[in-house]
């Protein structure tokens, strides 16, 4: 007797219900490794970072070791006016250019000539050359910068001049402003006889002029841009003509302004001289640290090392990393 088969086959396979399930388990495991892929990746560019000022510590001991000072924040004739007052000539080339021979950047180097002024020809086509040892890799902003300066020349306007010219997102650290002893140095910066960093304008200084450590004293530090404005014009500066830092307010690192002036772009000078605390923030913005780093920025020591300042820095304590003979 022969068996009857049925014709009927059974049928494997998801249900409408099933399926949603399945998409939405696997939309939150992606949502849950989405901000350790951030993590992991802001991690490897937090890494970078600390290389890029590794290296141009390196180059600045490098730069030391043949001329027995670190570098100045930029280099600047000056000549005396009619009126006995000193002017600067413009020379202007600051430390990210003069320590190129130590960092491996022959090309850029081969560009520049240090007989002309910066913002001559030749050597704003090299200033105009984005330079991965000046970038941090988590700051996205590789567009050229609204640096000014004054043209000394006969005929030539007393008014500033523009020039457009690559960032450095690293700036050297001039002095503080925070302590009182800071305060006392006066509120524009710009002097080197007084300034109590180790990157002062127009003057060197030696190891053996820090006399604070050179483990405990601040170089170099992380100056990103927040502006949201194009072309950047709030910057302080290039790697050519020089980006240094003041530290001219009392707030925590990475503070951003908040008034109009800065989210516009447009940049409000105020005269250093006079109190204007309490008032817009743009002008102690310019000359400060800050990253795109979460949680803090990176800074380079006078002994090469890098560490990473967390936000919560206590100002006091910053204060004294930034001086170099202080005795704190």
């Amino acid at each position: 007797m022969k068996r009857k088969h049925s014709s009927r086959r059974s049928r494997c396979g998801f249900t409408l219900v099933e399926l949603l399930v399945v998409i939405a388990i696997i939309g939150i495991l992606i949502g849950l490794l989405l901000p350790a892929v951030q993590a992991a990746r802001e991690a490897a560019r937090r890494m970078k970072c600390s290389s890029n000022l590794k290296q141009i510590g390196i180059a600045m001991h490098a730069y030391h070791a043949a001329l027995e000072t670190f570098p100045p924040g930029k280099i600047s004739e000056k000549y005396k006016g009619a009126d006995g007052y000193e002017y600067d000539k413009g020379t202007y080339f600051g430390w990210g250019a003069l320590i190129l021979p130590f960092c491996e950047a022959k090309q850029v180097q081969d560009l520049c000539d240090f007989n002309k002024k910066a913002y001559e020809e030749e050597n704003i086509k090299a200033g105009q050359a984005i330079l991965p040892i000046y970038i941090c890799p988590t700051d996205s902003d590789r567009e050229l910068r609204i640096v000014n300066f004054y043209d000394p020349r006969e005929g030539a306007p007393w008014e500033p001049q523009n020039l457009e010219l690559a960032p450095s997102h690293y700036a050297g650290v001039v002095t503080e402003k925070i302590s009182k002893k800071g305060k006392e140095v006066g509120p524009d910066g710009f002097n080197p006889k007084k300034d109590l960093g180790v990157i002062l304008e127009t003057q060197a200084v030696s190891a053996s002029d820090i006399l604070d450590g050179l483990s405990n004293t601040l170089m170099i530090a992380e100056a990103s841009s927040y502006e949201t404005a194009s072309p950047k014009q709030c910057d302080n500066g290039s790697w050519l003509m020089g980006t240094n830092i003041f530290r001219k307010n009392n707030k925590q690192i990475n503070f951003r302004p908040t008034c109009e002036h800065f989210e516009q772009g447009k940049f409000c000078w105020q005269d250093p001289w006079y109190d204007y605390s309490g008032q817009c923030e743009c002008s102690s913005y310019q000359y400060d640290f800050r990253s795109q780093h979460p949680g803090g920025a990176h800074a380079l020591f006078c002994d090469g090392s890098v560490r990473f300042l967390s936000e919560q820095t206590n100002l006091d304590e910053l204060a004294a990393m930034i001086t170099r003979a202080a005795g704190d």
